[in-house]
């Protein structure tokens, strides 16, 4: 592949005759795929290493046992590639086609590559006069890689407009899926390639910084456009990127120097001195050099209340570093001074590693906000409705109101992308639904900065370095990650299989931005897939039992069931558990409370126990009082949902069982101490009691928290409650607070949490479900 294109420079290219580009467009598609995904899908089965065989009649998996251990993606597939008469995310009108929502944003979508296309060769960058959509593609791709490499410097150095840790993982998101699909689908015309770029960065970009770069995008997609060529001569391309560096200062109502933007703009507009630029290697390097001299200025400019808060901090701002990270990796790509890109930089579900970036010494306590709640939203614009009303809207709302700061605005095609700090998302989501030509937004997301600050940089962590047992069980899936970035605590490897692909996640490895995505795909009908779960097997268990057991400890191995009618995941765990030496059995035990997902306050108790000395024995002892007494839990769900958990696991409802259209049921135990213990065989029939109907979520919760109190006695209180949410981590947040204002009864050191699920909110739930669990004890 790499033979069949390098010797051809883009100069080459313009130069050659039409069949010379043709043929090379030909031998890509050899050499990368023989057939397309569609092909495949639904031709002859396919048996490559790690693949999970796919039969003709789609959607249906031969076995679950072939998934590859420690597989973190998808199954290896070939990269399929369109030609360019292929339709795309934006028609010719500039209108966003619905149908391809999924396939360019699902992180699902096979690009398990082999190898990194080269498109191009750009360290003969000293040759290339003309940028069309392949340089586009690989300059991008450079980029990121440099930028992914730094995401969690980028994280360290994060202080503006308030430390919570993320503008690496939001660029990184930002970026990630669209620069994949530049791979997946080349097209050699620049005005395509950065017309869909744009629109899956508007799509994809979230956080200050994300929201911020993808309107860089939009707007280099612009000025792209108003050149109106295929492909253009470097000085061009070097018009439109300085263009898209004016109109940075579009996106907020109030620039603010020193930051992403500002650098991006006088970077950007600095190379205009330097022009002309005939040829690409001049051009990268200048603005390599330009991003240098304004990002070193940020500490300097960034003036918070009169101080100076990067300097203080002594950082640089994070989100004008990674814009410099993306013009230092295409300018190393072009003196062949950047590491290979290797295929892994798309995947999914990847276990994270740390970059090679040395410690830094930060003061992450230069920056506060009054507001909590980082919220984004992406409207698909009704018939005559222009981008300037809804922005109008929105700021009056936070000018006049002030329901939330930090505003940025970004416009493309017939979306438009709205990012705000706010204390309370559903007005945000209130007002742009009118503006939404569908019932739902077709995007949204909440995160919790002050949670996400206290995570990265807070007091508040644990250590159990001195424990005396290690921990196994849903760890990963069901606790805040302050508790479960641990080396103590082990997670059972549970797989997501989406019915497009038939290709496991390990859901371990799931990221909170891609669950996101998953989630707000799930609630559109034109996105939406259905997804099931495959368990580990025996022999996969095995080597996860023995890497906990490494730490010479006794390990405490958490199950909802054991039986293997019910839990197939329990039952490979005790033939793993059967499988090993009779010294290592010795050091396992295994507690089944029954209490099927709902782990938590039985893995909060277990680590509080191993934190404080305590004896595996003991913890035992603590977590079977809570699972045969203490336990309760209300499920808050909609209709759709019980019908999808009915279609999942029917055995799990009565006969005859029947749900309404459009309600909000929830399903719960008493709230209250238990004097007989179940036995584990009842407990699965138990979860689906339904409590309480209603016709709106605010209903229900209300009616579930009269029921909490009623069912409560005078000597009984509350002394845990975790929330767990499904994407609006905003919605538990105000339960606990309404719980509060109804005065239920509480333990004066009551444990209060709220969590956002995991990936498996994607396979049963739904965007704005939530779950609360309680311990009840008596007083």
């Amino acid at each position: 592949l790499k033979h069949s294109i390098s010797p051809l420079t883009t100069s080459d290219r313009k130069q050659a005759p039409q069949h010379h580009k043709t043929k090379v467009k030909k031998v890509l598609k050899h050499s990368i795929s023989p057939m397309t995904f569609e092909e495949r899908k639904d031709g002859a089965a396919e048996d490559g290493e790690g693949d999970l065989m796919v039969t003709a009649r789609r959607d249906r998996r031969l076995s679950r046992a072939s998934v590859k251990f420690f597989q973190v993606e998808t199954s290896m597939r070939n990269l399929s590639i369109g030609s360019a008469s292929d339709g795309g995310l934006v028609d010719s009108e500039g209108k966003v086609r619905d149908e391809y929502i999924l396939q360019r944003q699902s992180v699902n979508r096979p690009t398990k590559l082999k190898k990194i296309p080269l498109l191009c060769d750009l360290t003969t960058s000293g040759q290339i006069t003309h940028v069309d959509g392949w340089v586009f593609a690989m300059l991008l791709v450079s980029g990121f890689a440099k930028m992914s490499s730094k995401t969690n410097e980028l994280n360290t150095i994060n202080v503006f407009p308030i430390a919570d840790g993320d503008t690496g993982a939001n660029m990184k998101v930002c970026l990630k899926l669209p620069v994949r699909n530049l791979l997946l689908k080349p097209n050699d015309n620049i005005m395509t390639a950065s017309r869909e770029m744009a629109a899956d960065v508007l799509l994809n970009g979230q956080g200050n910084s994300g929201t911020i770069l993808s309107h860089f995008f939009v707007e280099l997609a612009e000025a792209v456009k108003e050149v109106n060529k295929s492909d253009m001569s470097v000085d061009e391309f070097t018009s439109c990127l300085i263009k898209a560096g004016v109109r940075m200062d579009s996106a907020v109502p109030n620039p603010v120097q020193g930051t992403l933007l500002s650098v991006s703009r006088d970077a950007l507009v600095g190379l205009e001195k330097q022009r002309p630029f005939a040829t690409l290697d001049v051009l990268l390097k200048a603005m390599h050099k330009s991003c240098q001299i304004e990002l070193a200025k940020t500490p300097d400019q960034l003036i918070v209340d009169g101080v100076k808060v990067l300097e203080k901090a002594g950082v640089v701002d994070s989100g004008a570093q990674g814009f410099a990270y993306l013009a230092e990796g295409m300018y190393l790509a072009s003196i062949g001074e950047l590491p290979n890109v290797e295929p892994r930089l798309f995947h999914t579900a990847t276990l994270t590693t740390s970059d090679d970036s040395p410690p830094i010494s930060v003061d992450h306590t230069v920056c506060d906000s009054k507001y909590r709640y980082c919220t984004e939203a992406v409207v698909m614009l009704k018939e005559g409705v222009t981008p300037n009303v809804v922005f109008d809207s929105v700021q009056k709302a936070a000018s006049q109101e002030g329901i939330g700061d930090s505003s940025v605005f970004v416009k493309g095609f017939d979306m438009v992308k709205i990012h705000m700090h706010t204390n309370d998302p559903d007005q945000l989501f209130d007002i742009l639904q009118p503006f939404n030509r569908d019932p739902i937004l077709k995007k949204e997301k909440v995160e919790d900065m002050l949670d996400m600050r206290e995570s990265m940089h807070g007091d508040e962590t644990l250590d159990l370095a001195d424990a005396k047992f290690t921990i196994m069980g849903l760890c990963s899936y069901v606790l805040p990650k302050i508790t479960y970035d641990l080396d103590e605590l082990h997670t059972l490897p549970i797989f997501a299989v989406p019915s497009t692909t038939q290709e496991p996640i390990d859901m371990r490895f799931v990221s909170d931005e891609d669950v996101c995505v998953l989630l707000n795909q799930q609630r559109h009908k034109d996105t939406a897939i259905r997804y099931t779960t495959a368990a580990p097997n025996p022999m996969q268990l095995k080597i996860e039992i023995l890497a906990a057991l490494t730490k010479g400890k006794p390990l405490l191995v958490f199950l909802f069931s054991a039986d293997k009618r019910i839990s197939a995941t329990g039952r490979n765990t005790m033939v793993a558990i059967d499988m090993l030496e009779d010294e290592q059995k010795k050091l396992v035990k295994v507690f089944v409370h029954g209490w099927t997902f709902y782990e938590q306050p039985f893995l909060t108790e277990a680590i509080k126990f191993a934190e404080g000395g305590k004896s595996i024995d003991e913890a035992i002892e603590a977590c079977k009082e809570i699972g045969d007494h203490c336990f309760s839990f209300s499920n808050f769900v909609t209709s759709s949902s019980v019908r999808k958990l009915m279609a999942w696991r029917p055995g799990m409802f009565p006969e005859g069982f029947m749900v309404e259209d459009n309600s909000f049921i929830a399903f719960g135990l008493p709230v209250t101490t238990r004097d007989v213990v179940m036995p584990l065989a009842e407990r699965v029939g138990k979860l689906m009691t339904v409590q309480n109907k209603a016709m709106s979520m605010v209903d229900l919760q209300h009616a579930e928290i009269a029921r909490v109190k009623d069912n409560l006695k005078p000597d009984e209180k509350l002394s845990k409650v975790i929330v767990q949410t499904i994407g609006r981590i905003d919605i538990g947040h105000k339960f606990l607070q309404k719980m509060k204002d109804a005065n239920v009864p509480m333990m004066d050191d009551v444990e209060l949490s709220v969590c956002n699920a995991g990936i498996f909110s994607v396979v049963v739930s739904a965007w704005g479900e939530m779950a609360a669990v309680y311990v009840v004890k008596k007083v």
